[in-house]
């Protein structure tokens, strides 16, 4: 405490040669924990997309030689005896488009997928949707359809509006009428022309028996899933259903199946980032660049306030050499050195925190949906930054520590001086 109070007085009373030192770790930190911010809350954005898309956070896709389930109910309550209690479990079946599309006053918008979902069951994960009209909630009739919001615009269609859904792949053409409970905001790769039926109507839409699915979901509502948790999974599924080992990609999966196929029904558990194999590289790069500034931006701060701090003492030699004629070792003078330089980089981090908060509550209220193929990376058009405690206590600590040692190695000449040559000395 001695020494906080002397290095505490001379950060006080000499604070106008202290202000670049502070402002170099404040900037740094502020910037490097803001891009960490900022770049999980994009990859954040991402996943809740691809959740929303494919299901939730697992899939059960299998059969004999194709992806099916008979009496899909019945795999439905297998899958929720062995799995946590707080798991949701629903049943989904897409179809290809093809030459399908919707119709309205004479305007139509057409789509890849026919997607059939469990509107009940799944209105957790919907709830993580920005709807721009309507609701999820509102969803219960075999005949009600949840729009993206591109296709409503090109269809100029509104929540209570009743649309033409034209079945045209071969034969006589089929127009059923839907009617729209929900309009969600995305034009990401996920939401861009994507739009939702009742499983129910999906299954007569492939002329396929009642209660039929091609993929039974997983989705943990309280955010419990941990890819490490995967292998669990799958061995406590292994105890109801012939499970095929797990998989890096489905596609390992998919070449056996339509491939030579099975002698009995095989399961594969695909995980949310399997899915997402193809943004992975995406995903990386992001990682990696982060991780590059991050790492520069330490080393600004580093090299900035070490080289900095060197040239400080130096100035104060005289003073060094006071505390050596009164009898102060040089261990003692590294504790008061140190004591200073620690208070001005706590200073520096607490306020580069503080500062990193700042900027991210800002970009919060920056629209950011006119960039093009970006919104996969938004929420509602604006990015969330994302918090993470331990990444926020590692990158303090690293530089803090890394920083201190830097400062003892500059001015370590110094603080070796001899009494007479530091009171010689002029500034």
């Amino acid at each position: 405490m001695y020494y906080f109070k002397i290095s505490s007085r001379s950060l006080l009373s000499k604070w106008r040669q202290y202000v670049s030192l502070f402002l170099v770790s404040m900037f740094g930190v502020a910037i490097s924990l803001f891009l960490m911010f900022v770049v999980k809350g994009m990859l954040s954005s991402m996943a809740t997309k691809a959740k929303m898309y494919y299901g939730g956070d697992m899939q059960i896709l299998g059969g004999y030689d194709y992806i099916e389930y008979y009496h899909a109910s019945k795999y439905v309550e297998k899958v929720k005896s062995v799995l946590p209690e707080n798991a949701i479990v629903s049943k989904r079946l897409s179809a290809r488009a093809k030459n399908s599309f919707l119709l309205y006053e004479g305007t139509e918008a057409r789509f890849r997928q026919v997607i059939g979902i469990e509107f009940d069951k799944e209105q957790s994960l919907f709830e993580n949707y920005n709807f721009v009209e309507g609701s999820a909630s509102l969803l219960s009739g075999k005949y009600d359809i949840l729009l993206s919001e591109p296709i409503a615009k090109m269809l100029s269609v509104h929540a209570g509006d009743q649309i033409t859904f034209v079945d045209n792949r071969s034969g006589p053409v089929d127009t059923v009428p839907f009617v729209v409970k929900g309009i969600f905001r995305d034009s990401s790769i996920f939401g861009m022309y994507t739009v939702y039926f009742n499983i129910d109507y999906v299954v007569e839409f492939v002329n396929e028996e009642a209660d039929y699915a091609n993929r039974i979901c997983v989705y943990f509502p309280d955010g419990s899933y941990s890819k490490k948790m995967l292998s669990k999974y799958h061995k406590a599924l292994s105890t109801v259903l012939n499970m095929y080992p797990l998989v890096e990609t489905k596609e390992d999966f998919y070449d056996v199946l339509y491939g030579p196929g099975f002698t009995e029904e095989t399961y594969c558990l695909v995980s949310i980032e399997s899915s997402m194999e193809e943004l992975q590289l995406i995903i990386d790069a992001m990682n990696w660049v982060s991780m590059l500034v991050v790492a520069t931006l330490i080393v600004i701060i580093i090299v900035g306030v070490s080289s900095t701090y060197r040239v400080l003492v130096l100035k104060r030699i005289n003073e060094i050499g006071i505390y050596k004629a009164i009898g102060m070792n040089r261990f003692k003078i590294y504790r008061i050195l140190l004591s200073e330089s620690s208070c001005l980089m706590a200073c520096g981090c607490i306020a580069g925190f503080v500062f990193s908060l700042i900027l991210s509550g800002i970009i919060r209220c920056i629209n950011l949906s006119f960039i093009p193929a970006f919104d996969v990376f938004l929420a509602n058009g604006v990015i969330i930054p994302r918090l993470e405690f331990s990444n926020i206590v590692v990158v303090l600590l690293f530089v803090f520590v890394t920083t201190l040692s830097a400062v003892v190695l500059s001015i370590r000449k110094a603080v070796e001086i001899t009494p007479v040559q530091a009171l010689a000395t002029t500034e």
